[in-house]
This record gives C-alpha cells, sequence and structure tokens, in this order.
C-alpha cells in the first residue's frame, strides 16, 4: 500500500511539475525522469530511505516490452557527470510493486549545472545504453 503512494506521487510530479521522458531502445520502452528530491512527501522519502534534501535528485527508471509494456527485472548502472567533469557512480535500488518494478538513484547536485546521464541496462545477452542531458537546479 505504502509503496502506491510513492508511484501515485512520482505520477503526479512528473506529469505536473516535469516531463517524463522515455527511450525505445531495443526491446524496451525506458522510462526515466530526474526530479528533486525535495518535492518528495517526507513520509515518503523516509519509508524509502530516499535522501530528501536541497542537494539531490531523484533518477526514477523503469524498463518496459516494447510489446506489452510488462516491466522488465533488469541489472542497471550508470554515471552522472556535470560539466566540470565530477562524474558520480549511481547506485540503483529496485523499488518493486504489484504491477510495478522502477529503479532508484540518488545525484548529488550543489549548483546550477547540466548533467549527463548514462545509464547501463542488461538482461541476459541484451545490453542497451540510456542517454541523456539535463539542467538540474538546487532546491
Amino acid at each position: 500500500m505504502k509503496a502506491f503512494f510513492l508511484s501515485l506521487c512520482l505520477l503526479f510530479i512528473s506529469s505536473a511539475a516535469l516531463a517524463e521522458q522515455k527511450q525505445q531502445l531495443g526491446p524496451w520502452d525506458v522510462h526515466y525522469i530526474l526530479m528533486p528530491t525535495t518535492m518528495l512527501d517526507a513520509e515518503i522519502a523516509r519509508q524509502y530511505q530516499l535522501n530528501r534534501s536541497r542537494n539531490y535528485q531523484l533518477l526514477n527508471i523503469s524498463v518496459l516490452t516494447k510489446a506489452n509494456q510488462q516491466p522488465q527485472q533488469v541489472d542497471i548502472s550508470g554515471t552522472a557527470v556535470n560539466l566540470a567533469g565530477q562524474r558520480q557512480t549511481l547506485t540503483f535500488r529496485p523499488i518493486k510493486e504489484t504491477n510495478a518494478l522502477y529503479y532508484l538513484a540518488g545525484v548529488e547536485v550543489r549548483s546550477d549545472q547540466k548533467m549527463t546521464i548514462e545509464v547501463t541496462i542488461r538482461q541476459g545477452d541484451i545490453s542497451q545504453t540510456l542517454k541523456f542531458s539535463q539542467d538540474v537546479y538546487p532546491e
């Protein structure tokens, strides 16, 4: 039930404040959003042990099959790099709900900047790379 609230929270945030983004990679539709953690409800952040701070962004990724939009269990790793070349290794945590599976990682942001995110998604012998850049602003 509480997981439902996180999904609901992320849904409202993504549709109201930030545009959800999607890329088609191989057999998957990969949905992703990078948003300030201060937009999360404090109780939800506490429950999921998310760092709710003006200096953190939350990267949320879901991987669905193109054919039937079923959530996929994958191995996922990545990095975030700012314009100064400072690199962060992203540690993803899977969140599983009844009909959903998504992967969360925190991204530290100390000033207004453009971040380039590169994520490798693997499942068996399939490997795809999600890469995007986004301007981020500490709240």
